[in-house]
C-alpha cells in the first residue's frame, strides 16, 4: 500500500529537511476521504497545474485534512511545507485513496 510523507524544513531555511511525516494510506479514515474528494477532483490528480489550482481553491480545507492524516503535525510545522511538496501530498493521498478503492472492488469479486 502506498505511503503518504511529508516534508517539514527547518526554519529559515529551505532546503534541509527538519524531519519527514508518513502515514500509511491504508489507514485514511473514510471521513478524511470524502473531505478529499469534496476539494479534489481525482480525474484530474495528474495534471500538476490543475491539482495547485484545487489546493488554492480548497486551501481552508486542506490544513485539517493533513492535519487529521498526520495527527503529530505541529501549526508551526505546516507552516514549512514547501507549496510544491503539498501538491506532491495531494497527489499521494489520492493515489492512495484509489488504491484502496480498487482494493475493495478487488474484494467484491
Amino acid at each position: 500500500m502506498a505511503k503518504i510523507s511529508l516534508n517539514i524544513y527547518e526554519k529559515g531555511s529551505n532546503s534541509k529537511i527538519e524531519k519527514t511525516l508518513e502515514a500509511d494510506g491504508y489507514d485514511l479514515m473514510l471521513g478524511t476521504v470524502e473531505d478529499f474528494m469534496e476539494i479534489i477532483d481525482i480525474d484530474k490528480i495528474n495534471d500538476r497545474n490543475e491539482v495547485a489550482k484545487m489546493a488554492v481553491i480548497g486551501y481552508k480545507k486542506l490544513k485539517p485534512l493533513i492535519m487529521d492524516i498526520f495527527p503529530e503535525l505541529q501549526d508551526d510545522e505546516y507552516k514549512r511545507i514547501k507549496v510544491n511538496e503539498l501538491v506532491r501530498l495531494i497527489i499521494q493521498i489520492a493515489t492512495s485513496i484509489v488504491d484502496n478503492l480498487d482494493l475493495i472492488k478487488d474484494q467484491k469479486n
